[in-house]
């Protein structure tokens, strides 16, 4: 039986590499800007690290708008539901802001 890293079926390196392509990532929780922190050392396989440098949201990388449309193929503001990541300990936060990938919109909290 196959590991799967997370729902989204995106190998972690991918998420890294894309990561390292951009500007940057946004959380989508405050708007902050979001560094790779390296990789975890549990569970295996491996998790990727990121961290928001004005909240200290966790993830691995479904916090950031940019993260959450290559895991899922859609914006983290389309459901608009409170969120938090599975993998890497965070709270529960809507997500709100504008989305730098599709240019969604989101000010105010449900």
């Amino acid at each position: 039986m196959a590991v799967r890293e997370h729902v989204a079926y995106v190998p972690y390196a991918k998420v890294v590499e894309h990561f390292r392509t951009r500007d940057g990532w946004t959380c989508t929780a405050c708007g902050g800007p979001v560094a790779f922190m390296g990789f975890g050392h549990q569970p295996q396989p491996q998790r990727p690290l990121f961290e928001c440098a004005s909240c200290g949201r966790r993830s691995e990388g479904c916090q950031t708008f940019e993260g959450h449309h290559l895991l899922y193929g859609s914006c983290a503001l389309d459901n608009a539901a409170p969120m938090r990541c599975g993998h890497w300990r965070c709270t529960w936060a809507p997500p709100r802001g504008k989305c730098p990938i599709c240019g969604a919109t989101r000010d105010s909290q449900p």
